[in-house]
């Protein structure tokens, strides 16, 4: 790849925000503020710590290791061997299948709330699904400059309703009390929810290859990241609470538009946020579509998974038509708790490997500040974290981490017996 063809910073930072910054905050907000009150600022500010410690892990995961797609996937293979490796791998492709199909369904259920069919729910879906797929195949660059297009008006999108708001509203110190009505169970619930919405950023670990200069551009897009959403994901957050008290969010699953509407703001900036709303859907799943693409490409290229699915066209297929498959899931949001504990596993890792890495004098142009003690809180965090998402997920998760254990098994023997055969001929 050519010096020139490669993405900027802006562009890789874009990437990750577009994944961030997506249909979380459109969605989550609300639910957070349900489950902890005034207090879900507090559970997005605790959040923010946890990601930016497994982040700033990651940003020097992907300085010690410039050459490789995989993000999370990568580090561990490289550091912790590889059924680990594989595992890590395994959660990552569920995670991007199972939460691409989710905001693609994001997306078709905005555009059958303002009119169409009811009956094109999943067609829409699956629809954008191959439209992202081809922009992908056609080049990264292009898909860079979508997301960078689209991510600019996210973030527009949210100032414009925190400002607007906050405006309109007033300051009403009221709607911050009782602080904490769940006490600190409630934090924790809050947090839990919150986490997701930030951990786009290993979209951007997997780009490091293809950035100019990427053992320094990748690090600081990966922390730029965490600073943007964290600050906006508390602002955002701030000027909710204020604008509605925190027990009339419920289920709401467009709580920024029920803001607006219960403050009577004018229908054009409900229609604004509306459509930043449908926006964010598309950056997501176009991130999540790269990130699982790269993630899957990696996998086959170390061997963790056959040579037959090699090749962009090969890899893109078949995430498009796992994440296609997922759209018909019954409950995404039950089969989904594989893909959170997946993703908190990972992540405990991540501490450890910057360990293991720098045991083995690996340096690359990046350095975590705080070494040791960041890594440690890092893991620390992870399992408080992996602790707190329930028995359920705890349950999918560990059936999801055996049946990982024995597809790795199966294809370990398969590879063993190929090339014992190869040698007899």
């Amino acid at each position: 790849m050519q010096g020139s063809k490669k993405l900027t910073l802006f562009q890789a930072l874009s990437i990750g925000l577009g994944n961030i910054i997506g249909a979380g905050i459109f969605i989550m907000a609300g639910a957070s503020i349900t489950a902890a009150g005034p207090a879900a600022i507090l559970a997005f500010l605790i959040t923010a710590f946890y990601a930016t410690t497994v982040g700033i892990s990651n940003a020097e995961l992907s300085s010690d290791f410039p050459s490789v797609e995989g993000g999370v996937y990568s580090f561990t293979l490289l550091t912790m061997g590889e059924t680990l490796g594989f595992l890590v791998g395994w959660f990552r492709l569920i995670a991007y299948s199972i939460s691409g199909a989710a905001t693609a369904l994001g997306f078709s259920g905005y555009l059958i709330s303002i009119g169409l069919p009811k009956i094109l729910y999943f067609p829409i879906a699956a629809f954008l699904i191959l439209i992202l797929v081809i922009i992908d195949y056609l080049g990264l660059r292009l898909a860079a400059v979508i997301e960078s297009s689209l991510v600019v008006l996210n973030i527009l999108g949210l100032l414009l309703f925190s400002f607007s708001s906050l405006f309109i509203s007033g300051i009403k110190v009221g709607n911050f009390t009782p602080f904490l009505p769940h006490g600190i169970l409630g934090v924790l619930v809050a947090s839990n929810i919150a986490f997701f919405a930030y951990s786009g950023f290993n979209t951007i670990a997997t780009l490091t290859p293809n950035v100019e200069n990427g053992e320094k551009t990748v690090p600081k897009a990966i922390i730029f990241s965490l600073i943007i959403s964290a600050s906006l994901y508390m602002l955002v957050t701030f000027s909710m609470v204020d604008s509605l008290y925190w027990n009339k969010f419920g289920t709401a699953s467009d709580p920024l538009s029920l803001v607006l509407s219960s403050i009577r703001a004018p229908s054009y900036l409900i229609y604004f946020i509306d459509l930043t709303a449908i926006i964010a859907t598309i950056t997501v799943t176009l991130s999540i579509i790269i990130a699982g693409e790269r993630t899957l490409s990696q996998m086959v290229k170390d061997s963790m998974l056959p040579k037959i699915l090699g090749g962009k066209k090969t890899t893109l297929l078949i995430i498009s038509a796992i994440m296609i498959a997922s759209l018909s899931l019954g409950n995404v949001e039950s089969i989904a708790l594989a893909s959170n504990f997946g993703i908190v596993f990972s992540y405990m890792l991540s501490g450890i490997q910057v360990a293991i890495a720098r045991k083995r004098k690996i340096k690359g142009k990046f350095r975590s500040p705080l070494y040791p003690f960041l890594q440690i809180f890092s893991v620390i965090l992870s399992a408080l974290f992996m602790a707190s998402l329930g028995e359920n997920a705890l349950v999918i998760g560990v059936v999801t981490l055996i049946v990982g254990l024995v597809v790795f098994s199966l294809h370990k023997e398969f590879i063993k017996e190929f090339e014992s055969r190869r040698a007899i001929r």
